[in-house]
């Protein structure tokens, strides 16, 4: 029907499980929708919402399922604090030695 919105489930699980999931959809800049599961009401489902997103979508899910990482590890850029020049592995956002953000 014209006018009815696309949303396609890629993801049931815990709510915690189902928060990490959305948040990596969300960072590969997919529009997503998070819901109540039929199956359980201790779980949550995930909508992606463009259907053009969707194999994508379930690459993501996929990944997370088995385990894999999403982001190849070696193409993290290290850095250095400036607070208190500590280096720093690219793939964290705050310091370890003082807890400053990455700026």
């Amino acid at each position: 029907m014209a006018g009815d919105l696309f949303r396609e489930r890629v993801y049931v699980g815990s709510w915690t499980n189902a928060a990490l999931v959305n948040n990596l959809l969300e960072r590969e800049g997919l529009a997503t929708l998070v819901g109540a599961a039929r199956e359980s009401r201790y779980q949550r489902a995930i909508f992606v919402l463009d259907p053009d997103h969707l194999d994508h979508a379930r690459d993501v899910v996929g990944r997370f399922l088995r385990g894999e990482p999403l982001d190849d590890p070696k193409s993290y850029t290290s850095w250095r604090c400036r607070s208190c020049n500590e280096l720093i592995e690219g793939q964290f956002d705050l310091c370890w030695k003082c807890g400053s953000l990455k700026t």
